[in-house]
Formats: structure tokens, sequence, C-alpha cells
């Protein structure tokens, strides 16, 4: 504070900022403080002032008058601020025409930021509700044991609602794509609502291909974002700014839920599940130190009528496999065969499988589709309609038919066409 002067002059000497900041020995930040807090106060002839007036001014925590400019309500200023198109510019303005003997816009914002600093949930970007939630695996584990005495490992899920700072965690048996989407839709389910955007992180489960600026999504998990209308980017390799939230989130997971649960003994996973979710509860309803209320509390308030709308069910899971199809218009997956339309023998398609269907697409269009075959006496589920038209004048010949012309060529015919059909 005691180059208040100095920088002044300096300035009026016709310096600019970074000039005068070396000359004044001094940060290009004091300078722009100095500056911008004299030309904010209206003073004419700030040279004419002493020092530790122009120090009031500048720097109004050294006020000797405390309580001289209305205070804004730093938390309504929080909450408005996840509203989306809310802007802190916009809450000055306000602030501006109610008070106009308030403070400047500088100081307004400074006096928000030292707010945030202050607070559980500081973020040092500004996130709008319903814009995004992002997810990651935490880093610690727990264990369950069976009735042999085997302990199984498991692993938590972890989304977050940066806005909000509302948590979602589970339990999963591994770290697979299956378990990736299933907590993805779960915590959907448990938000109430879908984010515009979803951010995870690089893990090789839900992205193929990672790069510095791009990356390349499981097929899987962009059919999930696309079914719920919404889009994912991963966080870009080595930015850990882009993660902060849901580092924290899994910290606190970490901390508050299996920290927690360390010592107890679960003997099966619905167990280990259940507790987990009620301290999950837990975390979300505890009241914050130092702003009011709690996460959940604040979800409602802030967040949830921003979030889209769930769709009519959930996503079902579905994995995508490329195949050829072969020469008898039949596809193959997991041991069982499907039939597609003829005209496509020998053609790569792509199969979708989900617990219940098979589907196959060509060209990202439907050609067939069957119920899931798990009975391994019926390996090949065929649709007369997919058959050429010689062979549908043959789609009602049963074994029995078979056998009984085989029988009036000879026993050995018979049994060679009764081995022959058990084949396949």
């Amino acid at each position: 504070m005691g180059k208040i002067k100095d920088i002044l002059a300096y300035s009026t000497a016709g310096l600019n900022q970074r000039e005068t900041a070396a000359a004044a020995d001094t940060s290009l930040g004091t300078v722009n403080t100095v500056l911008t807090g004299i030309r904010e106060a209206g003073i004419q002839d700030p040279v004419s002032l002493k020092e530790h007036e122009l120090a009031a001014i500048v720097y109004p925590t050294s006020r000797k008058k405390a309580g001289t400019k209305p205070e804004p309500d730093m938390e309504y200023l929080h909450a408005e601020m996840q509203r989306p198109g809310v802007t802190l510019n916009l809450l000055w303005e306000e602030y501006k025409t109610a008070h106009p003997d308030g403070y400047g816009r500088s100081q307004f914002r400074a006096r928000y930021k030292g707010f945030l600093k202050q607070q559980d949930i500081y973020l040092r970007k500004a996130y709008k509700a319903g814009d995004q939630a992002m997810a990651d695996w935490a880093g610690m584990t727990l264990g369950w044991t069976d009735r042999k005495g085997e302990t199984h490992e498991v692993y938590f899920f972890t989304a977050v609602l940066p806005a909000s700072s509302l948590i979602y965690a589970e339990p999963f048996m591994d770290m697979g794509l299956q378990a990736w989407i299933e907590g993805q839709v779960n915590a959907f389910e448990y938000f109430w609502g879908v984010p515009g955007l979803v951010i995870p992180d690089n893990l090789k489960a839900a992205v193929t291909k990672v790069n510095r600026y791009e990356s390349s999504l499981n097929k899987t998990y962009g059919e999930m974002a696309k079914y719920y209308g919404t889009a994912v980017l991963p966080t870009r390799v080595r930015s850990p700014r882009d993660k902060g939230p849901v580092e924290n989130a899994v910290k606190i997971v970490e901390q508050r839920i299996l920290a927690v649960l360390r010592e107890r003994q679960f003997h099966s996973f619905p167990e280990l599940r259940g507790e987990a979710l009620l301290a999950l509860r837990q975390v979300n309803g505890r009241p914050f130190r130092k702003l009011p209320g709690s996460r959940k509390e604040l979800f409602e308030k802030t967040e949830k009528l921003f979030l889209r709308p769930l769709p009519p069910s959930p996503y079902e899971f579905a994995l995508f496999r490329l195949v050829k199809v072969n020469f008898d218009y039949h596809v193959q997956y997991e041991g069982f065969y499907y039939s597609v339309p003829f005209e496509y023998a020998h053609t790569q398609v792509e199969i979708r499988a989900t617990t219940g269907m098979t589907e196959v697409l060509s060209g990202g269009e439907r050609i067939a589709c069957h119920r899931r075959a798990y009975d391994n006496s019926r390996r090949y589920t065929t649709c007369v309609q997919h058959m050429p038209k010689h062979h549908q004048a043959m789609a009602d010949w049963t074994p029995e038919r078979f056998t009984s012309w085989a029988l009036k060529m000879g026993k050995r015919t018979e049994a060679y066409i009764t081995w022959l059909m058990e084949q396949r």
C-alpha cells in the first residue's frame, strides 16, 4: 500500500500498467487494483490525497468506517449463480440498481470470490444448474465374504452434479463397461433427471481412443448418451481442472462411506450395497459447515428443475460386435446362430445384443431381430422370411419327415440323416 502514490505518478506520466508495475517495483495486479479502485471511486484529484486515504479507497478492508456500503447477500448470489443464463455481471447490475452507492464491479466480484473460498463447495469454475455431471471410479475398495470364506472386492462408481454438489455412489463387482453404464443409468434415476453433458474420466471401458484434444467413445456408451439426449465429453489428458468436482466427490465417498464401512463384515453383495446407499443418503443430507442447508437441499432448490426429463424406461445395456454373415445366411453370437435375409450372405454386419434380444444391423438399419437364445438344444434361430424361395419350400420338413424319407433308402441312410440333424 505504500506505493499507491508512486503508481499514480507513473500512470499520470503516461506509462501503461505493465511499465508502471516495473517502474514502481510491484506486480501488475497491484497496479490494476489501484487504478481500478481510484477510477470506480470517482476521485478527480487522487494525487492531493494522503497515502492512507488512498489506501482506504483502494483496499476496502482497511476502511476505518465499516459498513459504509451495503454488503451483497452472498447466499442469494450463490444460489442465483447456479441458474442458467445468470452471470455475476448481471447480479452486480441488479445490486447496483438497488444500491447506487454500493460496491463497484471489481470489488463486488472480489467479495463473491472471497465468499466462495470460505465455503466447503468452493469451485474454481462456475457451473450452471443442469449443465453437466461428472463421473469416475473411486480409488478405494470394500469387500464382502461369501459362505466359503472367499472375499470379493467391490468398486465404487461415483458421479456428481457440480452446480449443487449432489453425489451419487454405488458399488459394483467389477469396473467393466456394463458396470459403468449401469452406474450412469442409476445416477440419472437418482438425480431425477439428465444433465446436458456428462464428463467421464478417460477410463478404458468407456473411451476407446484417447488423445490430448479428442477421444472416441465406446459404441455402447455413445448409444446410452443418445438414448438420454445428453452428450459425453471425456476429460482432456493431463487436465486436472476438467475433473476437480468429481475428484472432490470421490474423496468424500472414500472418507464418509468407504472409511466408515471399512471395519464392517458383509456376507453378501446386496447387504454391502444397501449399507453404502444408506451412507450416501447421510452424505447428501449432511449440513454444509458454512452454507445453509445440505447437498440435497441445494439440489432441490437450484438444480432439480433444470435437468432434462428421464425417458419412460431406463436404458437397456447392449453390446455391439462386427461379424460376417455365413453362406447359410446366419450370423454367430456367443455360440448361437441367427438368420438374416439371404441377400446379406457373405457381407459384414453388426450385432447389437441385449439380455433379451439379438438385433442385426447393416448400414445403421436393422435387418433382423430375434429373441436372444440361451438353450443349447436349439442353437439355430431361423426366420422363414429370410430364406430364398427354394429353401422356403422345404421349411415345413420336420425331423420326422426327414427320417421317414431316409428310411425308404434303408437303415443306414436313416441313421446317417439322424446323426446329421443332431449335429445341427
